[in-house]
């Protein structure tokens, strides 16, 4: 009675689908959150008063000298609202079960999809990408550190080029070694987070100068790295393909992909505790929203329009608090590089 071919859908796999995963992200770990209990307001950069050596000898019958407290300076902060929705229309839930109805065990059983889920993963993603490329803008950029605090290489000095060997103009490790001690001599305290690419940890340790300085040195050593190029604290490689983002702005235009980190290397010193007089690089200032949550998920029923709304919110301000506890390794890698 009826056309075969009319009735037969082809099954869609539940265990396959083609596309990008959500990335891990790398901001918190330079700029850590902290929470604020006003939406703007100021905070205490303080001097370094407390490294004085003050002439503390008395003699019977004397008063002792007196000192006074630590001077400091103020800056500021002004959190910003950053909010997106998601709608789940009701016509999206009747299409999704009368596929999954079409679908057969044998190629894959029902539809593996939840869009309630997926919605919410939608603009948590966004949000979370948002901060990303805030941070790693304020984090490349030269003017947020301190004079000395950062270096551009180029051409030969650059780390993936090895002409000349182990006579290399191209040295990794002193220049590593250059910012552990300018960040050191400035806070008085070695950087304990190196943030760069995972493609060029490759390009490090198999360095011509690097080979010949550790020839003997095995990679099996799970403290490899930190031994090669001086650098103990916390290795943060940007994952392949994490540090992408799409520069379209809009789902329906050509893919055009851009790097958060780039060929930059960045050397801090970061503390995540909260609280005040804490020295570290950066910090992202966050104010929670009415309920005390930072990053609320709101749910509401839109009648109108059929549909369930799923929206999150955050408000924040990323900043620099300390230029001297950062080092910017600008184009540490070619743009050839990877």
């Amino acid at each position: 009675m009826y056309d075969p071919s009319t009735l037969y859908v082809d099954p869609i796999l539940s265990n396959f689908a083609t596309g990008y995963r959500d990335p891990a992200y790398y901001a918190d770990v330079l700029f850590p959150f902290t929470t604020v209990g006003t939406k703007s307001g100021q905070y205490r950069v303080f001097d370094r008063s407390n490294r004085l050596i003050f002439k503390d000898r008395r003699e019977p019958g004397t008063v002792a000298n007196e000192i006074v407290g630590r001077k400091w300076s103020l800056d500021t902060f002004k959190t910003v609202q950053h909010s997106l929705q998601s709608p789940v229309l009701d016509e999206e839930r009747r299409n999704f079960v009368s596929m999954g109805g079409l679908s057969d065990p044998i190629f894959g059983g029902a539809l593996d999809i939840d869009p309630e889920q997926d919605a919410v993963a939608l603009v948590t993603g966004a949000l979370q990408r948002g901060h990303e490329y805030k941070v790693s803008t304020i984090a490349r950029n030269t003017a947020n550190y301190a004079a000395g605090n950062f270096t551009t290489l180029s051409g030969t000095s650059q780390w993936n080029d090895y002409t000349g060997g182990v006579a290399s103009a191209s040295d990794p490790v002193g220049v590593i070694l250059t910012g552990i001690r300018v960040i050191q001599g400035k806070i008085g305290r070695a950087p304990n987070v190196m943030l760069m690419a995972a493609q060029g940890q490759s390009y490090i340790e198999n360095h011509p100068r690097v080979v010949a300085r550790f020839q003997y040195f095995t990679l099996n050593d799970p403290e490899a790295f930190r031994k090669l190029t001086g650098f103990d604290g916390q290795i943060v490689t940007v994952g392949v393909g994490d540090d992408l983002y799409n520069t379209a702005d809009n789902i329906d235009a050509t893919e055009s992909l851009s790097s958060f980190w780039g060929k930059d290397v960045i050397l801090a010193y970061v503390d995540q505790t909260q609280g005040d007089r804490v020295l570290t690089f950066g910090k992202t200032f966050v104010y929670p929203q009415l309920g005390g949550e930072t990053k609320p998920i709101d749910r509401w029923r839109e009648q109108n329009r059929k549909a369930d709304l799923f929206r999150q919110t955050w408000e924040y301000d990323p900043k620099v608090v300390s230029s001297t506890a950062g080092y910017l390794i600008q184009n540490a890698f070619a743009s050839t590089a990877w």
